[in-house]
């Protein structure tokens, strides 16, 4: 017997005015869309209040008999949240979610019996999650079937559920409009004298379809609790952004912080109820001249923290700011795992992975992009190639307990000079026999070579415009300095490279 589950946003504008803004909560708040936008996105004055309170006015009227009502403006990418966040909570109860409309979406409750043992149970899940994601509004139904499930939805402010024998009695009472029909056809059936679904249901279905047509028919069908067509599960979707309007142009890092943490505050809630976290951001700015501004933000690991992610988003907008005041921001999120380590009982904690990427991120703001990270060693014979990688937190090894370590056998350790010190050289068919202008040494002027190891041949990627070519000596001079040096064959130059301790 298949159980299905319906969420409903009965107010999908207002639901996104105050998903943006949860400090309206509880006051008169109407969402006005406008015909027409200036320029530097103000609105005209032909608004007219289609969510919310005293819908059907213009703002102005509605002000005149209400002085405290508060308006927003209508955010189609708000409402395109609102259901985003809506198919989230549903995923991370059942994979097999369909995205019915705007606001409305359908669960297949088959196989979650072993997480959540109770329908009721489940009910109390699915309002903390919506609760979580800013959706307090959202009505839940259950039932056998999908329509079932919505007319319980529509009908109770809070959730309901509906067993397979509860069917008739439940859906007898209800009024006719939960199933939205026409207007033609809805006054037809008032004349009839019909005013609830059970009245509907009762009526044969051949009269209902030769007077009415097929729209009564499906009318009927619906009123007996049947389905107009199979359960279709919607392709999860892995994409998360949120996004926000200023209001009015914002040239100062300051003022942008505040649409920015409720951006962030919103993308971390949808990651939190899937069990994802952000693992690397992408921020879309829309400038007051129109054009766009981009960025994309590395994170140390991934995290759903707002305070971090927007840090980490200001950090980047401090170290390249937009040049226009900004309109409007969109923060898009590559989800990924949350990161996990087990702590050890006898060492110090680690840093945690977002306190290290504020970090990061603030080395880079005063470093310069690109000139932060951690060394990586090239894949070449080049003498000491080495390139910067981006530095991530990596899990402990989980390859079991490390052997013990070996004593290291004495061994001398040369002391490195970077750069190379350039000498001037007299050789000897080909071998060092004087240098001059070492710096480091400890007698100044020319020092004699008292004895050499060498030549040792170093060359390599002769394929392309690196390639070199080394004769590597080590050889003791009359500073009683052991030093090792190399001839550069390709300009025919003297380097020494370090001194041996």
């Amino acid at each position: 017997m298949s159980r299905i589950a319906c969420l409903l946003v009965p107010d999908v504008p207002l639901a996104a005015a105050l998903r943006a803004e949860p400090e309206l909560r509880g006051r008169k708040l109407a969402v006005v869309a406008y015909g027409q936008t200036g320029s530097g996105g103000q609105t005209g004055s032909d608004g007219q209040i289609v969510s919310g309170r005293m819908r059907g006015l213009t703002p102005a009227q509605a002000r005149a008999i209400d002085p405290d009502l508060t308006t927003r403006r209508l955010s189609i990418e708000g409402m395109h949240s609102v259901q985003e966040a809506l198919v989230d909570v549903a995923l991370s109860v059942t994979p097999r979610v369909e995205d019915t409309r705007p606001g409305q979406v359908h669960l297949d409750l088959a196989g979650t019996r072993a997480l959540f043992p109770s329908e009721r149970g489940l009910a109390t899940a699915l309002e903390t999650r919506l609760a979580g994601v800013g959706l307090d509004d959202t009505r839940i139904g259950i039932g056998p079937s999908a329509t079932v499930a919505e007319l319980a939805a529509r009908h109770c402010d809070g959730g309901i559920i509906v067993s397979e024998g509860e069917r008739e009695s439940f859906l007898a009472p209800l009024p006719l409009d939960l199933l939205d029909p026409p207007d033609e056809i809805f006054d037809r059936l008032t004349r009839w004298g019909l005013h609830t679904l059970g009245e509907l249901a009762n009526l044969p279905q051949a009269a209902l379809g030769a007077r009415l047509g097929e729209e009564g028919v499906r009318l009927a069908r619906r009123a007996r609790g049947a389905d107009l067509q199979p359960f279709r599960p919607t392709p999860p979707r892995l994409r998360f952004e949120e996004s926000a309007e200023t209001g009015h142009p914002v040239d100062n890092l300051e003022a942008l912080a505040f649409p920015l943490r409720s951006v962030s505050d919103r993308l971390g809630r949808r990651l939190r109820v899937r069990g994802l976290a952000a693992r690397e951001l992408r921020l879309e700015l829309t400038l007051e001249s129109g054009r766009g501004f981009a960025r994309n933000i590395g994170l140390g690991a991934p995290t759903t923290e707002a305070r971090v992610i927007t840090s980490l988003v200001r950090l980047a907008l401090e170290a390249d700011a937009p040049a226009e005041p900004v309109e409007a921001l969109r923060l898009i999120a590559t989800p990924g795992q949350l990161e996990t380590a087990q702590l050890d009982l006898f060492l110090p904690p680690l840093p945690a992975p977002a306190e290290l990427a504020i970090t990061v991120a603030r080395l880079e703001a005063l470093c310069g992009t690109g000139r932060v990270g951690a060394p990586g060693v090239e894949d070449t014979h080049r003498p000491d190639a080495a390139r910067l990688e981006p530095f991530e937190t990596s899990r402990p090894s989980e390859s079991g307990p490390e052997p013990e370590p070996s004593v290291p056998a004495p061994a001398m350790a040369l002391r490195a000079f970077r750069p190379a010190q350039r000498v001037r050289v007299r050789v000897h068919d080909g071998l060092p026999q004087r240098v001059d202008g070492l710096s480091s040494a400890a007698i100044q002027g020319a020092l004699v070579v008292s004895q050499r190891a060498g030549p040792w041949r170093l060359f390599g990627e002769w394929w392309g415009e690196r390639c070199f070519a080394r004769d590597y000596f080590d050889v003791e001079l009359s500073d009683r300095g052991v030093y090792r040096m190399y001839h550069n064959l390709q300009d025919d130059s003297w380097y020494v490279d370090g001194i041996y301790d």
